[in-house]
């Protein structure tokens, strides 16, 4: 059943209470009914977006350089901040979980293996055909580099719209739109979550489940879980715990060009079609030159030059920024956050891109036609383009894993919302050392392009500035990971290897907040598969008596 607050009924009595409905909390309660379990699926924002529930989000960022505004981080909603999705799914890596000397606590609790088997079942809730992430090599042996490994592109970015059907005629999940909770009531020994109080402007009630589980994101998880120990201060290790701390994202950006030897060789870089999914290959640093070297984990993939240079001749790209920089157009086109990183800071050069666009404007309206056409009339919808290069020269995007800094964290804020929670004050923090790895794959992957006479890197600053430019670039904020991280001591994370909150026996955290290491992954897909992990434990204690079924 779909309902919104103001319409429902009495609400509890439920087996699991699932707290957001982005495409975690969707996934879970979609898995926890399909082992027979009776679910509540609590949304703060409504289907369409509110200024009410948006005000509820506002947080203050430290460094407005180093993290995107809550504004456009965050969405209530039903779908959550898929609606802002780009779609990209890839799996986390085996190094990822593995103990490195040059990562500390990086290490997780638990193998790789239990999550990728449940890769299968998130690759099919996102509709991208098989979880098939690998693929044969797209270059004769490249060393340390790896170029047969996949990203895929979900066609329906927004899982709410997806899942709605299923949702509105659900006999074991009620989702309820425009409840926000506001607190998670404990017992009085702090062993149990007794109840959650949920509200809205004009209407407040108590809940009652079995089991609890945040599934808002990563900081809006974190913010409740802050408002507890606010008032239970010795819970999840005290003020010096891992709650809040080592938060984490992943850097991101552009440094140099690839300069393929053959131009013709880019179509293995492009985006194919592939069973009703677009897929595309990733350049990666293979794990044995991650550990010889000391590296942290790193994908780069072919992309345009930045649209907001008008050096770039290119009346497409010049076309597109235009569109982009108007903002009711552009916004109308993509979501916020990625149209302010094409658009590029002022002072805009508007004459430079459109002479660009008269260079040759019928070329250009040719192409930009077929753009429409592959990404609004096709379905499945093409993820993006790539404009092709006569000389094979490439922009190179790099996204690299960072190291968990205690420093880097999320704290209450004095200010509170509406309905009275606390605001988030922000501080996301990236390190020298980050730089440097990434600077460091750069070289790794030119000297393996050059011994094997298929390509090279052009950088675009000089030495001495390169690691100055990969720290202004590092910028994130979406990719909310780290803060309720999973461990085996309270001391060190804030969940165990089930998800569960240390010391709370039953309350549990779904989300990519929980993730020990960053990875070179977008986490939105592993943070569904660890999702459905969840919902077979549930399950499991369901059979064990330990959470009674509701009938």
């Amino acid at each position: 059943m779909l309902t919104s607050f103001a319409d429902a009924g009495e609400l509890g009595g439920c087996d699991i209470c699932v707290v957001g409905a982005g495409p975690v909390g969707i996934a879970l309660a979609l898995a926890c009914e399909q082992h027979g379990l009776s679910v509540l699926l609590l949304e703060s924002g409504h289907e369409e977006q509110d200024a009410f529930a948006a005000s509820l989000t506002a947080g203050h960022v430290a460094d407005e350089q180093r993290h995107a505004a809550t504004e456009i981080a965050i969405r209530r909603g039903l779908g959550g901040t898929s609606r802002w999705w780009g779609g990209r799914c890839v799996p986390l890596d085996d190094v990822d979980f593995a103990s490195r000397s040059h990562a500390p606590g990086t290490a997780w609790p638990i193998p790789h293996q239990d999550i990728s088997r449940w890769y299968d079942a998130a690759a099919d809730f996102f509709g991208i055909g098989p979880a098939r992430f690998t693929t044969a090599p797209a270059a004769p042996a490249l060393g340390d580099i790896r170029t047969d490994q996949l990203e895929r592109w979900t066609p329906d970015i927004d899982a709410g719209r997806r899942h709605r059907a299923h949702l509105a005629k659900s006999r074991l999940i009620t989702a309820v739109t425009g409840a926000t909770v506001t607190e998670l009531l404990l017992s009085d020994d702090s062993r149990r979550i007794v109840g959650l109080v949920a509200g809205n402007a004009g209407k407040t009630c108590r809940i009652v489940a079995r089991r609890t589980v945040l599934a808002c994101g990563g900081l809006e998880t974190t913010r409740l879980l802050l408002w507890i120990r606010q008032k239970r201060p010795n819970l999840f290790g005290g003020a010096g715990g891992a709650l809040g701390r080592f938060y984490m994202g992943h850097a991101s950006g552009k440094i140099a060009d690839l300069v393929l030897a053959d131009p013709a060789a880019v179509a293995a870089y492009d985006f194919f079609g592939d069973d009703g999914a677009y897929a595309r290959r990733r350049f990666t640093l293979a794990r044995e030159a991650q550990l010889r070297e000391g590296l942290l984990n790193i994908a780069f993939w072919l992309d345009n030059p930045p649209f907001h240079q008008a050096g770039h001749r290119n009346g497409v790209l010049s076309l597109v920024w235009m569109a982009l920089a108007i903002p009711p157009v552009g916004r109308r086109l993509v979501s916020e956050a990625i149209r302010i990183i094409h658009v590029g800071e002022k002072p805009h050069r508007w004459g430079s891109h459109l002479r660009n666009v008269m260079m040759s404007p019928l070329a250009t309206l040719r192409n930009i036609a077929a753009i429409v056409h592959a990404r609004v009339l096709t379905k499945p919808r093409r993820p993006g383009f790539l404009i092709k290069s006569a000389e094979g020269r490439y922009a190179l995007h790099f996204l690299a894993e960072q190291t968990p800094i205690r420093e880097s964290r999320v704290t209450l804020s004095g200010r509170k919302d509406a309905l009275g929670v606390p605001f988030l004050d922000i501080d996301l923090r990236y390190s020298e050392a980050d730089a440097r790895s990434v600077l460091r794959a750069h070289e790794v992957l030119d000297q393996s392009l050059r011994s094997a006479g298929y390509g090279r890197l052009d950088y675009r600053v000089p030495p001495e500035m390169r690691l100055t430019s990969i720290l202004q670039q590092a910028r994130d904020g979406f990719h909310q990971i780290g803060t309720t991280r999973m461990g085996l001591s309270p001391d060190d994370s804030v969940v165990d290897g089930d998800c569960r909150v240390h010391g709370i026996e039953n309350l549990y955290v779904s989300s990519s907040a929980v993730f020990a290491s960053s990875s070179q992954a977008n986490p939105t897909f592993a943070t569904v598969a660890l999702a459905l992990r969840l919902a077979a434990h549930l399950a499991e204690k369901a059979k064990a008596g330990d959470i009674g079924v509701a009938a």
